[in-house]
């Protein structure tokens, strides 16, 4: 990659931190939020979901049949069955470890990229803190292993596929073996999620129509890709299942369409927009800390990308429900925004001092929530990890005396600094008895304390 993707960060020894202690305090907090990373898939039980797919397993036939009467979203689904079905544990942690860092880089090194800058390790860090705080829902789209097969992973392969595609627009022409990599990416990235693969497929196609009008020409390949991508949306969206699906949504599709426009413009979007409340904030700060971008096409590289999370919003008009975890997406597109400007700010010469101060405030505090944060979730999912075999328990003595009722206590949260820190806790009683190989009926009954082992499982709440 040229030097503009180089993770040396040529300007790391600012004026308020030395060389020597950015470098240590980088590798210190990289070390931490691998290990606290790695540690909460570790001991994130199967929940949820995750029954449903392990269940579903990746044969041809299981795949088509859920293909057909149910999602489109062949890549996540197969990627959800296939890690539950395959992976142990410690890897299923280490795979997910290595796709959020992996997108975090990624969406730093895109703003970096359309910067023009090299990319900076204090902004890889702060975008990693704000993608942790400022998630709509960090349980479900990250550390739930269904979800983040359908908006971690799919993040990973849109973004990388739109860092790729915009580099060789900048850079010149590809390898054939590259370029037919980047055919099977673009693929991937269409294949994988709705909202932001057909707004990252639109900003592409953007892109490439303004590259051909300054340059008169748009190299073969970036076509392809374009097919490529254009392809894996069409199957993704047009899946037969996607239509069995929405008539479980009867209520909403029956409502006039005026009205859904209305709602979702009135009141699903406004609130979309302030969850991401964290990251406008200190956009805002930059701005009136450390002024404006320095040029025009970096001012308009940032309105693209800001536009790009409003429309990965406004394209849910057409969805009948939005959990939380549907508005990550509008989320990645912000922190890319984020990334060009911190990174056109802090190579302005003398006036990128401001920025300093202000970047290194805005680390100190993210840095001190993000210590809180991971902290809490670390001692929560350990929690939940305890309970969770005293629910195993509880499943193999009911099996091993063939009983055909079962009851098993819920998960019992301790605090998180957000509750959206959390799993899903949607609980399917017939795919986790088909899972367990049961027979029996199973039931969950709510508590309100946490247990273990030791303690064994508590009774209902009264």
């Amino acid at each position: 990659m040229s030097p503009t993707l180089s993770f040396a960060e040529s300007r790391f020894s600012q004026p308020l931190l030395g060389r020597r202690f950015g470098a240590w305090a980088f590798i210190t907090f990289a070390v931490l939020a691998l290990m606290a990373t790695w540690a909460i898939y570790w001991l994130t039980p199967m929940i949820s979901d995750d029954f449903n797919y392990a269940n579903k397993g990746i044969a041809w036939m299981s795949i088509k049949q859920h293909y057909l009467q149910w999602s489109g979203r062949l890549v996540s689904d197969t990627l959800s069955s296939a890690m539950l079905t395959l992976a142990p544990g410690w890897l299923k942690a280490t795979l997910n470890t290595a796709a959020l860092f992996g997108l975090v880089t990624v969406l730093t090194a895109l703003g970096a990229q359309l910067a023009g800058r090299a990319l900076r390790p204090s902004l890889l860090l702060l975008v990693f803190t704000l993608y942790w705080l400022v998630n709509p829902h960090l349980g479900q789209t990250t550390f739930w292993l269904v979800g983040a097969a359908n908006y971690l992973w799919p993040n990973l392969f849109n973004f990388g596929f739109v860092l790729a595609f915009i580099y060789y627009l900048q850079k010149g022409k590809p390898s054939v073996i590259t370029g037919l990599a980047l055919c099977l990416l673009g693929l991937l990235a269409g294949c994988s999620n709705e909202n932001t693969g057909i707004i990252s497929w639109c900003l592409l196609a953007y892109l490439g129509l303004r590259h051909f009008q300054r340059t008169g020409s748009l190299g073969s390949w970036h076509l392809v890709w374009l097919l490529c991508m254009g392809l894996g949306v069409a199957v993704l969206v047009q899946a037969p299942g996607n239509q069995v699906r929405a008539e479980v949504f009867a209520h909403w599709y029956d409502q006039p369409l005026l009205w859904r426009i209305g709602e979702h413009f009135g009141r699903r979007f406004p609130d979309a927009i302030l969850r991401y409340w964290g990251v406008i904030l200190v956009l805002l700060i930059w701005r009136f800390t450390a002024g404006p971008a320095s040029s025009e096409s970096t001012r308009r590289a940032i309105r693209l990308l800001i536009g790009a999370s409003l429309l990965a919003n406004a394209i849910l008009v057409l969805a009948p429900n939005i959990p939380k975890r549907a508005l990550n997406g509008g989320l990645m597109y912000l922190l890319v925004a984020l990334s060009i400007y911190g990174h056109d700010l802090l190579a302005q010469g003398q006036r990128a001092i401001p920025m300093q101060r202000s970047l290194l405030m805005t680390l100190g505090t993210c840095g001190t929530l993000w210590l809180v944060s991971s902290g809490l979730m670390l001692r929560s999912y350990h929690g939940t990890w305890e309970q969770d075999q005293v629910r195993r328990a509880i499943l193999a003595d009911a099996h091993k005396h063939q009983r055909h009722h079962v009851k098993l206590p819920k998960y019992f949260f301790l605090p998180t600094l957000r509750s959206r820190d959390r799993f899903d806790m949607h609980f399917d009683p017939k795919a986790m008895a088909r899972y367990f190989r049961s027979k029996a009926v199973i039931n969950e009954y709510a508590v309100n304390q946490h247990y273990d082992l030791e303690t064994g499982a508590p009774p209902p709440t009264p």
